[in-house]
């Protein structure tokens, strides 16, 4: 990311958009090659704005469809998934996908997407469409007048601080639908090094609403019955009184056997007749 950063203020990414172009059979490896360094570049916010200030979003979507429209018996399948990867690294920002769609590449994405369909080996190409365009799709709202459900489970433990009850005690005109999470996307200042790391920073986030005393959660045991009613089973059931702290369970040499002077007599059973 540092390498990034540092190539994009020097000029790189301009430079790789000189190299890649429109359909040529020469310098393939070359084309392959770029692609990949570009979209490594792009992946780097600074960088994709970059790009994205210079309309570079438009030069992708147009070398893409010459690719796609010339590459009939698909020999070049890399290239064309490298252009993709571009296009996706910049519509990680939410200024290139403004960007993508203003340059109709939802419907241009669309349109290649169906006629490779037919093509198993393009399924690659198809599934990166599909990402950009899953990823630069209008947000729209939810066809429900709250996301509080129906029905209310009584739940054990509810933190006054949680999201739980503060969802809850929304007046009831407040509208809980709209999610604003990504409105707010580019307002933030950022250092000009960016690190890859992230999405670490969500594994630290603490959830309000999650138990965590253990003594809580454990079920309390409680006897169906009174410990005098379950005497009378005590003799098929020893593990009601037994002590077992003095048993020897861990050793592997077979016990010998000594017979229990209780289990010499007939056995009865208590609830039976007496007959």
């Amino acid at each position: 990311a540092v390498n990034a950063v540092s190539l994009g203020k020097n000029g790189v990414v301009e430079l790789l958009f000189k190299i890649i172009g429109p359909f040529s059979k020469k310098n393939t490896s070359l084309m392959k090659v770029a692609l990949d360094t570009l979209a490594a570049l792009l992946k780097s916010k600074t960088n994709a704005r970059r790009a994205v200030d210079r309309g570079y979003v438009q030069v992708l979507l147009t070398i893409y469809v010459d690719w796609h429209g010339h590459d009939s018996r698909h020999r070049y399948m890399l290239i064309r998934k490298g252009v993709l990867q571009c296009i996706k690294s910049i519509t990680n920002i939410k200024l290139g996908r403004k960007a993508f769609i203003d340059a109709n590449g939802m419907k241009i994405l669309y349109n290649t997407s169906q006629e490779c369909l037919a093509v198993r080996a393009l399924d690659p190409l198809v599934n990166t469409s599909s990402l950009i365009m899953r990823k630069c799709f209008p947000k729209n709202r939810l066809p429900l007048p709250t996301i509080k459900s129906a029905f209310h489970f009584q739940l054990p433990v509810i933190p006054a601080s949680g999201p739980v009850a503060q969802l809850y005690n929304l007046p009831p005109d407040v509208d809980d639908v709209v999610d604003e999470s990504d409105d707010n996307d580019d307002a933030e200042t950022e250092s000009e090094i960016e690190t890859e790391n992230d999405d670490d920073k969500d594994q630290h986030f603490k959830n309000d609403d999650i138990e965590t005393d253990i003594n809580k959660l454990k079920p309390r045991q409680e006897l169906g019955r009174s410990m005098e009613e379950l005497k009378m089973y005590e003799q098929f059931f020893p593990e009601l009184s037994e002590n077992f702290q003095e048993w020897d369970l861990v050793s592997k040499e077979p016990k010998p056997f000594v017979p229990d002077a209780n289990l010499s007599g007939p056995i009865v059973v208590p609830t039976a007749s007496e007959e």
